[in-house]
């Protein structure tokens, strides 16, 4: 069975083993992130997305223009949190200006 022998070929087989197992979680670790990225990308472009940011921004504005005091403060606030990086160039132009009033420009 040559110098190695059964023993020798065993103790080869899981260094290589831990190798291409290293190896796939260093590939995974670098690649996953930007796999990710591009797949949240492309989801915040589709049809769905948009019309449910539309459906919610609409129903916090209505909250909003109902609301009076800390009430309105806090539904502000909200906004703000769940559209930080909104594209507002997608709303219609109620909305947009609705949104520019609350972020504050």
């Amino acid at each position: 069975m040559g110098k190695l022998g059964w023993k020798g070929l065993i103790v080869v087989g899981i260094i290589g083993i831990v190798i291409i197992t290293y190896g796939v979680l260093y590939y995974y670790k670098h690649f996953a992130p930007k796999f990710e990225g591009a797949r949240r990308e492309v989801f915040e472009k589709t049809r769905s997305y948009n019309q449910a940011k539309l459906q919610e921004l609409s129903k916090y504005r209505l909250e909003y223009l109902k609301a009076e005091g800390s009430d309105k403060t806090a539904i502000a606030s909200t906004i703000q949190h769940k559209f930080a990086d909104y594209d507002i160039k997608s709303l219609p132009s109620e909305l947009q200006e609705f949104l520019k009033e609350i972020r504050g420009y």
